[in-house]
This record gives structure tokens, sequence and C-alpha cells, in this order.
């Protein structure tokens, strides 16, 4: 299936965008910011191209753009999270 995911890209991919999501929810959007730029390149680099690499970095893009408001933010974060596989 080309849309898998290796569980340490999903790790990854998990704690970067939860630390992203405290970050936002903190109201600290440079370090938010920084964390999905990075979320960004793992999906980019790691994952194969598919519909969930798409959707992830599509979400981290958006989520980048949402600020200055915070809880759309944490919402775009927060559903990038719910795509991620069970670890």
């Amino acid at each position: 299936m080309c849309d898998e995911m290796p569980a340490d890209v999903r790790s990854s991919l998990g704690q970067l965008l939860a630390e992203a999501r405290k970050a936002a929810t903190e109201g600290d959007p440079e370090t938010a910011t920084s964390l999905l730029a990075s979320a960004h390149t793992v999906a980019t680099n790691k994952l194969p191209d598919g519909h969930r690499r798409d959707r992830l970095r599509h979400g981290c893009q958006a989520a980048k753009q949402a600020f200055p408001d915070g809880k759309l933010a944490v919402a775009y974060i927060s559903a990038m999270e719910r795509r991620l596989p069970e670890g």
C-alpha cells in the first residue's frame, strides 16, 4: 500500500504535532510554526506519495497560516493528529 506510514515516522510526526499543539495552545506561535515546518519536512521526505502525505503537508501549511488565531491553528493540528495511524 503506497499510503503506509513507518512506525518511526509516525512517532516523529506525532511528537512534532503534539508539541506544536501545546505551543499554539500556550500562545507561542513562533515555536509552533517551527515545529510545523519540521513536521512538513518529515512528511515530505519520509512519507510515500499519497493522500495521507498530501493531507499532512497541507495541514502543516494551513496551521502555520492560521496564526495569529491560535485556536484555529490548534484545530488544524488536532485534525492532523487524528490522521496519524494508531501507534
